[in-house]
């Protein structure tokens, strides 16, 4: 049967390769041959492939000479008119092809298709639904339909219709990812799991279900459904290469570094690598806290796309893990000049430079995340810290005190500022501080002494822990 079927495949490519032949023969011989309805319908779309839609249009002009009762021509003449954005010409083409055929849905599909790229929704709305009585399969038509109210921004009417779409043909994949992007953009995550979970009852050999499905309990954080999710999609489709991307997205998103970097390499089997998973690749390792592989994977990214800002910073990090300080500022003021705006690579760069014993520069990436990030804790802590090992304590007790104003609720802020005012030998403010963050969370006094150990020594401060003891 498939011998016999790729015969007459091939029979009807040679038949259409024929017609085409002797249309051109026509046009160079100046002539008039005949052609029947399929044959020029054949050229016409040979045309249409070709991007050519002048030559298509003088086909069709051949072919209403021929065959002026059909109205193949005026639905092919229309839709050509449309993509060259002669809509009003085409509108009028559809005008006289529905008093020559006005059951035919197609009439009515494209004048839709036609008024919903002028916007005119509620008319092409109209026209489509002329449509549904007439038309064999449903399926598309819905999907225009969703298409309409999606333009429109009536995302709850398109998914309407997208279920409808799946209702009448469940192996419509475009449906069903447009459906999805439905789901999402209107929030209704938890209701899409219960319609995916009714869909894949009806239908559970269809991987693209499966797969939103994983899609969706991965952004719900249920990591573990979303793997059992993709698991199955994979067994329907094991050359599926997103589902073992995404999967891989999940492995990292639980913490098994080396399983997603085996389905981030797995994709490679199916498609090119890309920038994006030789970065996942390189997060992976880099947590696992193999930075030779991590900086590998981050340069074969760069390589890819060397706009990815991430992968360049990646390759700063790894640098910093190595405590390779000056090489690392490279790295990170590249991810800078591509992304000035994110304030985990001015930190970064603060980082390199404070070890470098460049304070003028840190304290300028510093204040930068500051003006970005005013609510990152870490900052307030990093930028002080530079200037207490600079020298400049009071300036370093303004900066947490200014933290505090952004902060109030942070502890580990007032723990820090008791370091200081020690340090400066303001025992008393210090006692006073160390009282009322003591009294926010007293749990948390061991940052003290990790930062500044000597403290552990003073009596009065030991005696004030113990008051607290009951919080901790």
């Amino acid at each position: 049967m498939e011998e016999e079927e790729f015969e007459n495949q091939r029979d009807d490519q040679s038949h259409i390769q024929n017609s085409i032949d002797r249309y051109e023969e026509m046009l160079r011989n100046k002539d008039a041959y005949f052609f029947d309805v399929d044959a020029f319908l054949n050229i016409v779309d040979y045309y249409i492939e070709k991007n050519d839609p002048v030559k298509s249009l003088q086909v069709i002009e051949f072919a209403k000479e021929q065959h002026p009762a059909s109205v193949e021509f005026l639905l092919r003449e229309a839709q050509l008119l449309s993509m060259v954005e002669r809509h009003n010409e085409a509108l009028q083409i559809l005008d006289n092809a529905e008093q020559l055929s006005p059951t035919d849905p197609d009439i009515y599909m494209i004048r839709g298709s036609i008024y919903s790229q002028q916007q005119k929704f509620e008319l092409a709305i109209e026209n489509f639904n002329k449509a549904i009585p007439l038309a064999s399969e449903l399926d598309l038509l819905y999907l225009n339909i969703a298409y309409v109210y999606e333009s429109w921004g009536d995302y709850n009417k398109a998914i309407k219709y997208l279920k409808l779409c799946l209702d009448d043909n469940a192996e419509n994949e475009i449906a069903l990812y447009e459906l999805a992007f439905c789901f999402e953009f209107t929030n209704r995550l938890r209701e899409s799991i219960g319609y995916y979970k009714q869909f894949i009852d009806r239908t559970p050999y269809s991987y693209p279900a499966w797969y939103n499905l994983g899609n969706v309990y991965n952004r719900l954080g249920d990591f573990e459904d979303a793997l059992n999710a993709y698991d199955y999609c994979l067994l329907i489709k094991d050359d599926f290469s997103s589902a073992y991307f995404n999967k891989g997205n999940t492995l990292a998103n639980l913490n098994r570094y080396s399983e997603a970097i085996e389905c981030y390499k797995k994709t490679f089997e199916f498609e090119a690598p890309d920038s994006l998973t030789y970065y996942n690749i390189g997060e992976c390792y880099e947590q696992l806290e193999q930075m030779q592989k991590a900086r590998d994977y981050y340069k074969r990214s760069t390589k890819l796309d060397a706009s990815l800002a991430e992968a360049w910073l990646g390759i700063g990090i790894t640098l910093q893990n190595e405590e390779r300080w000056f090489e690392s500022v490279h790295y990170i003021k590249k991810a800078i000049e591509l992304n000035n705006g994110n304030s985990e690579f001015w930190f970064a760069l603060g980082e390199s430079e404070f070890h470098l014993s460049n304070h003028v520069a840190a304290e300028i990436a510093y204040k930068k995340v500051i003006d970005m990030e005013p609510d990152n804790m870490d900052i307030w802590l990093e930028y002080s810290h530079m200037l207490m090992t600079d020298d400049r304590p009071d300036e370093a007790i303004e900066v947490i005190e200014t933290g505090l104003i952004h902060l109030p609720d942070q502890p580990e802020l007032l723990y820090r500022l008791v370091c200081y005012h020690y340090h400066c030998g303001k025992h008393s403010e210090a006692y006073a501080i160390l009282q009322n963050a003591l009294e926010k969370n007293a749990s948390l006094f061991h940052t003290m002494f990790e930062y500044a150990p000597s403290l552990e020594n003073d009596k009065n401060i030991l005696h004030l822990i113990e008051l607290h003891k009951n919080n901790l």
